[in-house]
Protein backbone atom coordinates (compact mmCIF):
# COMPACT_ATOMS: atom_id res chain seq x y z
CA UNK A 1 0.00 0.00 0.00
CA UNK A 2 1.85 4.07 -0.60
CA UNK A 3 3.07 4.70 2.33
CA UNK A 4 1.16 7.63 4.45
CA UNK A 5 3.89 10.08 4.40
CA UNK A 6 2.42 12.63 2.18
CA UNK A 7 -1.29 12.17 3.00
CA UNK A 8 -0.51 12.44 7.66
CA UNK A 9 1.46 15.52 6.78
CA UNK A 10 -1.57 17.40 4.46
CA UNK A 11 -4.00 15.91 7.71
CA UNK A 12 -1.43 17.91 10.31
CA UNK A 13 -1.48 20.51 7.67
CA UNK A 14 -5.26 21.04 7.30
CA UNK A 15 -5.73 20.61 11.06
CA UNK A 16 -3.16 23.66 12.56
CA UNK A 17 -3.67 26.44 13.76
CA UNK A 18 -1.35 28.75 11.48
CA UNK A 19 -1.60 29.85 7.84
CA UNK A 20 -3.11 26.99 5.24
CA UNK A 21 0.11 25.99 3.09
CA UNK A 22 -2.91 24.79 0.40
CA UNK A 23 -3.92 28.09 -0.12
CA UNK A 24 -3.60 31.11 -1.90
CA UNK A 25 -3.96 33.71 0.35
CA UNK A 26 -3.81 33.10 3.80
CA UNK A 27 -5.90 32.54 6.04
CA UNK A 28 -4.42 31.87 9.47
CA UNK A 29 -3.31 33.90 12.20
CA UNK A 30 0.51 33.50 12.73
CA UNK A 31 2.45 34.77 10.37
CA UNK A 32 6.30 32.67 9.21
CA UNK A 33 8.55 33.67 12.15
CA UNK A 34 6.10 31.59 14.74
CA UNK A 35 5.21 29.24 12.03
CA UNK A 36 8.76 26.62 11.72
CA UNK A 37 9.06 25.84 15.28
CA UNK A 38 9.21 22.39 15.24
CA UNK A 39 9.84 19.08 13.28
CA UNK A 40 5.96 18.66 12.75
CA UNK A 41 5.41 22.05 11.43
CA UNK A 42 7.70 21.68 8.89
CA UNK A 43 7.00 18.48 7.74
CA UNK A 44 3.36 20.04 6.81
CA UNK A 45 5.30 23.09 5.02
CA UNK A 46 7.02 20.20 3.32
CA UNK A 47 4.01 18.44 2.33
CA UNK A 48 2.41 22.16 1.37
CA UNK A 49 5.07 21.90 -1.34
CA UNK A 50 5.06 18.76 -2.68
CA UNK A 51 1.36 19.03 -3.16
CA UNK A 52 1.91 21.52 -6.10
CA UNK A 53 2.25 18.73 -8.45
CA UNK A 54 -1.23 17.24 -6.96
CA UNK A 55 -3.34 20.17 -6.15
CA UNK A 56 -7.20 18.96 -7.78
CA UNK A 57 -8.38 22.85 -7.10
CA UNK A 58 -8.70 25.32 -9.84
CA UNK A 59 -9.60 23.10 -12.52
CA UNK A 60 -6.85 20.77 -11.25
CA UNK A 61 -4.02 22.55 -13.42
CA UNK A 62 -1.12 20.31 -13.13
CA UNK A 63 -1.04 16.65 -12.70
CA UNK A 64 -4.40 15.85 -11.29
CA UNK A 65 -5.34 16.47 -14.56
CA UNK A 66 -4.91 19.74 -17.28
CA UNK A 67 -1.22 19.22 -17.69
CA UNK A 68 -1.61 15.18 -19.08
CA UNK A 69 -4.79 15.83 -20.62
CA UNK A 70 -5.20 19.13 -22.15
CA UNK A 71 -1.95 20.87 -22.65
CA UNK A 72 -0.56 18.99 -25.73
CA UNK A 73 2.13 17.09 -23.61
CA UNK A 74 1.48 13.99 -25.56
CA UNK A 75 3.06 15.82 -28.91
CA UNK A 76 2.39 13.63 -31.87
CA UNK A 77 2.00 10.56 -29.89
CA UNK A 78 -1.79 11.65 -29.40
CA UNK A 79 -4.36 14.06 -29.48
CA UNK A 80 -7.32 15.79 -27.05
CA UNK A 81 -10.37 14.09 -28.52
CA UNK A 82 -12.98 16.53 -28.13
CA UNK A 83 -13.87 20.16 -29.78
CA UNK A 84 -12.17 21.53 -31.30
CA UNK A 85 -11.85 24.48 -28.42
CA UNK A 86 -10.49 27.68 -27.98
CA UNK A 87 -9.36 27.06 -24.50
CA UNK A 88 -7.73 23.66 -25.17
CA UNK A 89 -4.08 24.38 -25.32
CA UNK A 90 -2.91 21.10 -27.08
CA UNK A 91 -5.11 22.22 -29.85
CA UNK A 92 -3.58 25.64 -30.82
CA UNK A 93 -6.54 27.48 -30.96
CA UNK A 94 -5.63 29.01 -27.48
CA UNK A 95 -4.29 32.68 -26.57
CA UNK A 96 -2.71 34.03 -23.48
CA UNK A 97 -6.10 34.31 -22.10
CA UNK A 98 -6.62 30.39 -21.58
CA UNK A 99 -7.59 29.25 -18.11
CA UNK A 100 -5.09 26.29 -18.23
CA UNK A 101 -1.83 28.35 -18.84
CA UNK A 102 -2.77 30.77 -16.05
CA UNK A 103 -3.59 28.09 -13.72
CA UNK A 104 -0.40 26.07 -14.12
CA UNK A 105 1.35 29.03 -14.17
CA UNK A 106 -0.11 30.52 -10.20
CA UNK A 107 0.24 27.08 -8.79
CA UNK A 108 3.68 26.51 -10.28
CA UNK A 109 5.00 29.84 -8.50
CA UNK A 110 2.74 28.96 -5.74
CA UNK A 111 5.34 25.89 -4.70
CA UNK A 112 8.00 28.11 -5.90
CA UNK A 113 7.20 30.58 -2.86
CA UNK A 114 6.05 27.52 -0.75
CA UNK A 115 9.41 26.55 -1.22
CA UNK A 116 11.03 29.72 -0.42
CA UNK A 117 9.49 30.36 2.96
CA UNK A 118 10.39 26.75 4.20
CA UNK A 119 14.11 27.23 3.08
CA UNK A 120 14.27 31.13 4.69
CA UNK A 121 12.80 29.40 7.94
CA UNK A 122 13.78 25.97 8.63
CA UNK A 123 17.29 26.73 10.08
CA UNK A 124 15.48 28.04 12.96
CA UNK A 125 13.21 24.83 13.50
CA UNK A 126 14.03 22.47 16.76
CA UNK A 127 14.60 19.48 15.02
CA UNK A 128 17.37 17.27 14.01
CA UNK A 129 19.65 18.63 11.99
CA UNK A 130 20.05 15.48 9.91
CA UNK A 131 16.59 15.92 9.09
CA UNK A 132 16.80 19.24 8.62
CA UNK A 133 19.15 18.58 5.89
CA UNK A 134 17.05 16.25 3.76
CA UNK A 135 14.21 18.95 4.00
CA UNK A 136 16.69 21.75 3.20
CA UNK A 137 16.91 19.07 -0.13
CA UNK A 138 14.03 18.38 -0.60
CA UNK A 139 12.73 21.86 -1.08
CA UNK A 140 15.45 23.17 -2.74
CA UNK A 141 14.81 20.35 -6.00
CA UNK A 142 10.97 20.90 -5.84
CA UNK A 143 11.48 24.41 -6.23
CA UNK A 144 13.72 23.73 -8.74
CA UNK A 145 11.76 20.96 -10.45
CA UNK A 146 8.62 23.28 -10.44
CA UNK A 147 11.40 26.24 -12.37
CA UNK A 148 12.34 24.07 -14.88
CA UNK A 149 8.55 23.13 -15.83
CA UNK A 150 7.91 26.70 -16.20
CA UNK A 151 11.55 27.59 -18.42
CA UNK A 152 10.77 24.35 -20.15
CA UNK A 153 7.10 25.81 -21.50
CA UNK A 154 7.65 29.36 -21.32
CA UNK A 155 11.73 30.22 -21.69
CA UNK A 156 12.59 33.13 -19.67
CA UNK A 157 10.65 33.58 -16.32
CA UNK A 158 10.75 35.26 -13.48
CA UNK A 159 13.40 33.73 -10.97
CA UNK A 160 12.61 34.80 -7.38
CA UNK A 161 14.68 32.87 -4.41
CA UNK A 162 12.91 34.80 -2.01
CA UNK A 163 9.46 34.21 -0.25
CA UNK A 164 6.78 36.75 -1.22
CA UNK A 165 6.29 39.58 1.40
CA UNK A 166 3.97 42.35 -0.20
CA UNK A 167 1.72 42.43 -3.06
CA UNK A 168 4.60 45.41 -3.76
CA UNK A 169 7.10 42.59 -4.80
CA UNK A 170 4.46 41.68 -8.53
CA UNK A 171 7.06 43.76 -10.46
CA UNK A 172 9.87 41.62 -11.47
CA UNK A 173 11.49 40.83 -15.14
CA UNK A 174 12.05 37.81 -16.74
CA UNK A 175 15.09 35.97 -16.15
CA UNK A 176 17.08 34.72 -19.13
CA UNK A 177 16.41 31.39 -19.75
CA UNK A 178 20.40 30.08 -19.52
CA UNK A 179 20.85 31.45 -15.73
CA UNK A 180 17.27 30.26 -14.63
CA UNK A 181 18.62 26.68 -16.14
CA UNK A 182 21.97 27.15 -14.35
CA UNK A 183 19.99 27.86 -10.96
CA UNK A 184 17.96 24.92 -11.09
CA UNK A 185 21.20 22.96 -12.24
CA UNK A 186 22.62 24.41 -8.97
CA UNK A 187 20.22 23.67 -6.37
CA UNK A 188 19.31 20.49 -8.04
CA UNK A 189 23.03 18.92 -7.34
CA UNK A 190 23.42 20.99 -4.01
CA UNK A 191 19.99 18.50 -2.86
CA UNK A 192 21.47 15.42 -4.57
CA UNK A 193 24.02 15.71 -1.94
CA UNK A 194 21.47 15.81 0.84
CA UNK A 195 18.54 13.24 0.39
CA UNK A 196 18.43 9.65 0.95
CA UNK A 197 18.97 7.18 -1.70
CA UNK A 198 16.08 5.57 -2.98
CA UNK A 199 16.40 2.76 -1.15
CA UNK A 200 16.88 4.42 1.56
CA UNK A 201 13.45 6.54 0.96
CA UNK A 202 11.91 2.95 -0.63
CA UNK A 203 8.64 4.70 -2.37
CA UNK A 204 8.81 7.00 -5.25
CA UNK A 205 6.50 9.46 -3.74
CA UNK A 206 9.27 11.39 -2.18
CA UNK A 207 12.41 12.98 -3.23
CA UNK A 208 15.77 10.69 -3.48
CA UNK A 209 19.21 10.48 -4.76
CA UNK A 210 18.18 8.77 -8.02
CA UNK A 211 14.98 11.01 -8.84
CA UNK A 212 17.38 13.75 -8.21
CA UNK A 213 20.00 12.53 -10.97
CA UNK A 214 17.37 11.13 -13.17
CA UNK A 215 16.09 14.39 -13.62
CA UNK A 216 19.47 16.48 -13.48
CA UNK A 217 20.04 14.41 -16.90
CA UNK A 218 16.75 15.66 -18.21
CA UNK A 219 17.00 19.40 -17.71
CA UNK A 220 20.31 18.78 -18.83
CA UNK A 221 19.28 17.33 -22.10
CA UNK A 222 17.04 19.88 -22.53
CA UNK A 223 19.40 22.77 -21.95
CA UNK A 224 21.66 21.02 -24.42
CA UNK A 225 18.71 21.18 -27.10
CA UNK A 226 16.58 23.61 -28.80
CA UNK A 227 16.31 26.73 -28.06
CA UNK A 228 19.59 27.27 -25.87
CA UNK A 229 21.30 24.93 -27.73
CA UNK A 230 24.39 24.36 -25.19
CA UNK A 231 26.16 21.14 -26.54
CA UNK A 232 28.44 21.04 -23.46
CA UNK A 233 25.40 19.81 -20.69
CA UNK A 234 25.40 16.39 -23.07
CA UNK A 235 28.57 15.92 -21.02
CA UNK A 236 26.31 16.30 -17.76
CA UNK A 237 23.53 14.33 -18.84
CA UNK A 238 25.34 11.92 -19.39
CA UNK A 239 26.87 11.80 -15.71
CA UNK A 240 23.60 12.17 -13.98
CA UNK A 241 22.41 9.57 -15.64
CA UNK A 242 25.36 7.55 -14.62
CA UNK A 243 25.04 7.35 -11.51
CA UNK A 244 21.20 6.27 -11.36
CA UNK A 245 22.94 3.46 -13.66
CA UNK A 246 26.03 2.66 -11.52
CA UNK A 247 24.03 3.06 -8.06
CA UNK A 248 22.82 -0.33 -8.94
CA UNK A 249 19.54 0.59 -7.11
CA UNK A 250 17.61 0.72 -9.81
CA UNK A 251 16.39 -2.69 -12.63
CA UNK A 252 13.54 -2.64 -15.60
CA UNK A 253 10.23 -4.55 -14.31
CA UNK A 254 9.94 -7.58 -15.77
CA UNK A 255 6.78 -6.67 -16.87
CA UNK A 256 6.05 -3.31 -18.90
CA UNK A 257 2.48 -3.51 -18.18
CA UNK A 258 2.62 -3.95 -14.55
CA UNK A 259 4.35 -0.66 -13.92
CA UNK A 260 0.92 0.54 -14.59
CA UNK A 261 -0.99 -1.61 -12.63
CA UNK A 262 1.37 -0.81 -9.95
CA UNK A 263 0.51 2.95 -10.60
CA UNK A 264 -3.38 2.09 -9.99
CA UNK A 265 -3.11 -0.90 -7.36
CA UNK A 266 -1.70 1.22 -4.84
CA UNK A 267 2.03 -0.41 -5.18
CA UNK A 268 5.53 0.67 -5.33
CA UNK A 269 8.85 -0.31 -6.96
CA UNK A 270 11.25 1.69 -6.77
CA UNK A 271 13.61 0.00 -8.81
CA UNK A 272 11.81 1.25 -11.49
CA UNK A 273 9.51 3.56 -11.13
CA UNK A 274 12.30 6.14 -8.97
CA UNK A 275 9.35 9.38 -8.68
CA UNK A 276 5.85 9.94 -9.29
CA UNK A 277 3.29 11.81 -8.39
CA UNK A 278 1.05 10.51 -5.27
CA UNK A 279 -2.47 10.73 -5.17
CA UNK A 280 -4.43 8.82 -2.74
CA UNK A 281 -8.65 7.47 -1.78
CA UNK A 282 -11.61 8.30 -3.26
CA UNK A 283 -12.94 12.21 -2.08
CA UNK A 284 -14.48 10.70 0.75
CA UNK A 285 -11.64 11.08 2.70
CA UNK A 286 -9.81 14.18 4.17
CA UNK A 287 -7.81 15.74 2.72
CA UNK A 288 -9.09 15.05 -0.49
CA UNK A 289 -6.16 13.83 -2.76
CA UNK A 290 -7.47 11.88 -5.69
CA UNK A 291 -6.75 12.81 -8.81
CA UNK A 292 -7.83 12.56 -12.69
CA UNK A 293 -5.06 10.08 -13.73
CA UNK A 294 -7.10 7.05 -14.94
CA UNK A 295 -10.24 9.65 -15.70
CA UNK A 296 -9.21 12.35 -17.80
CA UNK A 297 -6.63 9.63 -19.50
CA UNK A 298 -7.73 6.19 -19.77
CA UNK A 299 -10.27 3.84 -21.35
CA UNK A 300 -13.74 5.45 -21.72
CA UNK A 301 -16.23 4.35 -19.47
CA UNK A 302 -19.42 4.82 -17.83
CA UNK A 303 -19.89 2.74 -15.16
CA UNK A 304 -19.33 2.64 -11.29
CA UNK A 305 -17.69 -1.15 -11.80
CA UNK A 306 -14.52 -0.25 -14.34
CA UNK A 307 -14.76 3.49 -12.93
CA UNK A 308 -16.26 6.31 -14.65
CA UNK A 309 -13.50 7.77 -17.74
CA UNK A 310 -13.91 11.02 -19.77
CA UNK A 311 -10.91 9.36 -21.76
CA UNK A 312 -9.92 12.64 -23.72
CA UNK A 313 -6.83 11.18 -24.89
CA UNK A 314 -6.63 9.40 -27.87
CA UNK A 315 -3.42 7.78 -29.42
CA UNK A 316 -1.88 8.92 -32.83
CA UNK A 317 -2.22 6.42 -35.94
CA UNK A 318 1.49 6.80 -35.97
CA UNK A 319 2.19 5.77 -32.82
CA UNK A 320 0.35 2.65 -32.91
CA UNK A 321 2.60 2.05 -36.69
CA UNK A 322 5.57 2.57 -35.06
CA UNK A 323 5.56 -0.74 -32.78
CA UNK A 324 6.72 -3.86 -34.53
CA UNK A 325 5.94 -6.67 -34.48
CA UNK A 326 5.81 -8.49 -31.49
CA UNK A 327 6.60 -5.45 -28.98
CA UNK A 328 4.28 -6.21 -25.78
CA UNK A 329 4.07 -2.43 -25.13
CA UNK A 330 1.29 -1.54 -28.25
CA UNK A 331 -1.66 -2.77 -26.61
CA UNK A 332 -0.92 -1.51 -23.32
CA UNK A 333 0.54 2.03 -23.89
CA UNK A 334 -2.90 2.08 -26.63
CA UNK A 335 -6.09 0.68 -25.74
CA UNK A 336 -6.65 -2.59 -27.92
CA UNK A 337 -10.92 -2.79 -27.03
CA UNK A 338 -13.43 -0.46 -26.14
CA UNK A 339 -15.94 -1.06 -23.09
CA UNK A 340 -19.70 -1.56 -25.39
CA UNK A 341 -21.78 -0.71 -23.63
CA UNK A 342 -19.69 1.97 -22.37
CA UNK A 343 -20.87 1.25 -18.78
CA UNK A 344 -20.29 -2.13 -18.53
CA UNK A 345 -16.81 -4.25 -17.91
CA UNK A 346 -17.46 -5.95 -21.69
CA UNK A 347 -14.22 -5.38 -23.87
CA UNK A 348 -15.07 -5.19 -27.09
CA UNK A 349 -11.41 -5.67 -29.24
CA UNK A 350 -11.07 -3.06 -32.03
CA UNK A 351 -11.33 -3.90 -35.88
CA UNK A 352 -7.57 -4.13 -36.67
CA UNK A 353 -8.09 -1.02 -38.87
CA UNK A 354 -8.96 0.96 -36.59
CA UNK A 355 -6.19 2.56 -35.35
CA UNK A 356 -7.44 6.37 -35.61
CA UNK A 357 -9.40 6.56 -32.56
CA UNK A 358 -8.34 4.67 -29.80
CA UNK A 359 -7.72 5.76 -26.48
CA UNK A 360 -4.42 6.08 -24.64
CA UNK A 361 -4.25 2.90 -22.39
CA UNK A 362 -1.72 3.30 -19.71
CA UNK A 363 -3.99 4.18 -17.66
CA UNK A 364 -6.63 1.35 -16.20
CA UNK A 365 -9.21 2.28 -13.79
CA UNK A 366 -9.89 -1.82 -13.50
CA UNK A 367 -6.75 -1.77 -11.69
CA UNK A 368 -8.01 0.54 -8.33
CA UNK A 369 -8.53 -1.18 -4.68
CA UNK A 370 -9.79 1.67 -3.39
CA UNK A 371 -13.61 1.51 -3.46
CA UNK A 372 -15.97 2.06 -3.43
CA UNK A 373 -14.59 3.84 -6.74
CA UNK A 374 -15.00 7.58 -7.08
CA UNK A 375 -17.07 8.84 -9.80
CA UNK A 376 -14.36 11.24 -11.64
CA UNK A 377 -11.24 10.94 -9.13
CA UNK A 378 -8.98 8.22 -8.86
CA UNK A 379 -5.81 6.82 -6.98
CA UNK A 380 -3.64 6.79 -9.62
CA UNK A 381 -0.01 7.99 -9.65
CA UNK A 382 1.69 9.79 -12.05
CA UNK A 383 5.28 8.68 -13.04
CA UNK A 384 7.90 11.55 -13.35
CA UNK A 385 10.76 9.35 -13.79
CA UNK A 386 11.15 5.52 -14.89
CA UNK A 387 14.06 3.78 -15.19
CA UNK A 388 13.83 3.43 -18.62
CA UNK A 389 13.84 6.64 -19.20
CA UNK A 390 17.15 6.94 -17.53
CA UNK A 391 18.64 4.24 -20.05
CA UNK A 392 17.12 6.23 -22.80
CA UNK A 393 18.58 9.69 -21.77
CA UNK A 394 22.05 7.89 -21.30
CA UNK A 395 21.97 6.25 -24.72
CA UNK A 396 20.87 9.73 -26.48
CA UNK A 397 23.73 11.52 -24.56
CA UNK A 398 26.54 9.01 -24.82
CA UNK A 399 25.96 9.35 -28.55
CA UNK A 400 25.96 12.79 -28.60
CA UNK A 401 29.31 12.98 -26.27
CA UNK A 402 30.78 10.34 -28.44
CA UNK A 403 30.07 11.09 -31.75
CA UNK A 404 28.41 7.76 -32.19
CA UNK A 405 26.27 4.98 -30.68
CA UNK A 406 28.86 2.80 -28.22
CA UNK A 407 29.01 -0.62 -26.87
CA UNK A 408 26.86 0.78 -23.25
CA UNK A 409 24.61 3.20 -25.12
CA UNK A 410 23.16 0.26 -27.55
CA UNK A 411 22.93 -2.10 -23.97
CA UNK A 412 21.02 0.83 -22.62
CA UNK A 413 18.25 1.11 -25.45
CA UNK A 414 18.76 -2.82 -26.11
CA UNK A 415 17.30 -3.40 -22.22
CA UNK A 416 14.86 -1.28 -22.71
CA UNK A 417 13.32 -3.10 -25.98
CA UNK A 418 13.97 -6.74 -24.74
CA UNK A 419 11.71 -5.73 -21.75
CA UNK A 420 9.28 -4.58 -24.89
CA UNK A 421 9.25 -8.13 -26.34
CA UNK A 422 8.87 -9.91 -22.76
CA UNK A 423 12.95 -10.96 -22.98
CA UNK A 424 15.69 -11.53 -20.11
CA UNK A 425 16.94 -7.59 -20.29
CA UNK A 426 20.08 -9.03 -19.90
CA UNK A 427 20.01 -11.36 -22.57
CA UNK A 428 21.08 -11.19 -25.84
CA UNK A 429 17.86 -11.36 -28.25
CA UNK A 430 17.54 -11.70 -31.98
CA UNK A 431 14.20 -10.40 -31.72
CA UNK A 432 14.56 -6.96 -29.73
CA UNK A 433 17.86 -6.08 -30.12
CA UNK A 434 18.97 -3.21 -32.59
CA UNK A 435 19.68 -3.68 -36.01
CA UNK A 436 22.68 -2.57 -38.10
CA UNK A 437 21.28 -0.09 -39.83
CA UNK A 438 20.07 1.58 -35.73
CA UNK A 439 23.80 1.42 -35.15
CA UNK A 440 25.25 2.85 -38.12
CA UNK A 441 26.22 6.38 -37.00
CA UNK A 442 25.58 8.93 -34.63
CA UNK A 443 22.20 10.58 -36.83
CA UNK A 444 21.00 6.79 -37.15
CA UNK A 445 21.13 6.04 -33.42
CA UNK A 446 19.46 9.04 -32.14
CA UNK A 447 16.38 8.64 -35.08
CA UNK A 448 16.03 5.19 -33.65
CA UNK A 449 16.10 6.67 -29.79
CA UNK A 450 13.77 9.47 -30.65
CA UNK A 451 11.12 6.59 -31.54
CA UNK A 452 11.76 4.42 -28.58
CA UNK A 453 10.97 7.10 -26.33
CA UNK A 454 7.73 7.09 -27.98
CA UNK A 455 6.93 3.68 -27.67
CA UNK A 456 8.14 3.73 -23.88
CA UNK A 457 7.34 6.91 -22.69
CA UNK A 458 3.76 8.04 -24.48
CA UNK A 459 1.52 9.67 -22.49
CA UNK A 460 3.91 10.44 -19.77
CA UNK A 461 3.79 14.54 -20.20
CA UNK A 462 7.30 13.70 -22.37
CA UNK A 463 6.79 13.90 -25.78
CA UNK A 464 6.52 17.94 -26.68
CA UNK A 465 9.15 19.20 -25.07
CA UNK A 466 11.38 15.85 -26.58
CA UNK A 467 10.56 17.29 -29.92
CA UNK A 468 10.66 20.99 -29.06
CA UNK A 469 14.35 20.54 -28.27
CA UNK A 470 15.15 18.09 -31.23
CA UNK A 471 13.88 20.97 -33.62
CA UNK A 472 11.16 18.88 -34.69
CA UNK A 473 7.96 19.94 -33.01
CA UNK A 474 6.25 21.58 -35.63
CA UNK A 475 7.15 19.50 -38.39
CA UNK A 476 5.84 16.08 -36.26
CA UNK A 477 2.52 18.44 -35.62
CA UNK A 478 1.94 19.29 -39.05
CA UNK A 479 2.64 15.68 -40.14
CA UNK A 480 0.10 14.24 -37.73
CA UNK A 481 -2.27 16.97 -39.03
CA UNK A 482 -2.12 16.22 -42.49
CA UNK A 483 -2.47 12.46 -41.99
CA UNK A 484 -5.53 12.69 -40.69
CA UNK A 485 -6.78 15.16 -42.91
CA UNK A 486 -6.69 12.52 -45.75
CA UNK A 487 -7.01 9.43 -43.74
CA UNK A 488 -10.13 7.51 -44.16
CA UNK A 489 -12.50 5.25 -42.33
CA UNK A 490 -12.23 8.31 -39.28
CA UNK A 491 -15.18 10.26 -38.12
CA UNK A 492 -15.89 13.77 -39.30
CA UNK A 493 -15.64 15.27 -35.81
CA UNK A 494 -11.78 13.18 -35.05
CA UNK A 495 -10.92 14.27 -38.38
CA UNK A 496 -11.74 18.24 -37.39
CA UNK A 497 -10.14 17.98 -34.18
CA UNK A 498 -7.35 17.17 -35.35
CA UNK A 499 -6.93 18.86 -38.27
CA UNK A 500 -6.57 22.08 -36.19
CA UNK A 501 -3.21 20.82 -35.38
CA UNK A 502 -2.32 22.59 -38.78
CA UNK A 503 -2.64 25.77 -37.07
CA UNK A 504 0.66 25.33 -34.88
CA UNK A 505 2.94 27.97 -35.72
CA UNK A 506 6.83 28.57 -34.38
CA UNK A 507 5.53 30.43 -31.79
CA UNK A 508 3.49 27.92 -30.08
CA UNK A 509 7.66 26.35 -28.95
CA UNK A 510 6.85 28.50 -26.17
CA UNK A 511 3.52 29.34 -24.33
CA UNK A 512 2.30 33.01 -24.10
CA UNK A 513 2.89 34.53 -20.78
CA UNK A 514 -1.04 34.18 -19.34
CA UNK A 515 -2.23 37.37 -19.62
CA UNK A 516 -3.48 37.72 -16.18
CA UNK A 517 0.25 37.73 -15.20
CA UNK A 518 0.54 40.43 -17.79
CA UNK A 519 -1.75 43.06 -15.97
CA UNK A 520 -0.46 42.34 -12.37
CA UNK A 521 3.58 42.41 -13.20
CA UNK A 522 4.15 44.92 -15.03
CA UNK A 523 7.60 44.08 -15.78
CA UNK A 524 6.66 41.03 -17.62
CA UNK A 525 7.34 41.00 -21.93
CA UNK A 526 5.18 38.67 -23.85
CA UNK A 527 6.72 35.89 -26.25
CA UNK A 528 7.12 36.61 -29.67
CA UNK A 529 4.26 36.16 -31.43
CA UNK A 530 1.91 36.15 -28.44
Amino acid sequence: MKPKYILSMLILLATTSCSDFLETEPKGTLSPEYYFNNEAQVNAALAGVYSTMADTRNEEPFYAASYISQMGTEGDDGYYRKGPERNIVGQFLYSASAPNLSGLWQILYKGINLSNSLLENLDKADMPGDKKEVVRGEALFLRSYYYFILVSNWGDVPLTLTSTKSALDASIPRTPSAEVYQQITADMEKAYELVPTATAVGFGGRVNKSAVAGILARVNLYWAGYPLNKKDRFQEARKWALKVIDSKEHALDPSFQQIFINYAADKYNIKESIWEVEFSGNRTDRPRQAGLVGNYIGIRNTGDKIGNSNANVRAAARLYRLYEEGDLRRDWAIAPFEYIPTDSDIKVPYASTAIHERYAGKYRREYEVVLPKSKGYTPINYPLLRYADVLLMFAEADNEVNGAPTADAIKAVNMVRRRAYGKNVNAASAEADLLPEHTAGKAAFLELIKDERSRELCFESLRRNDLIRWGDYVFAMKALANEYETASGISSTTRNIVSSLKLVAPKHLLWPIPTREMSVNKALEQNSGW
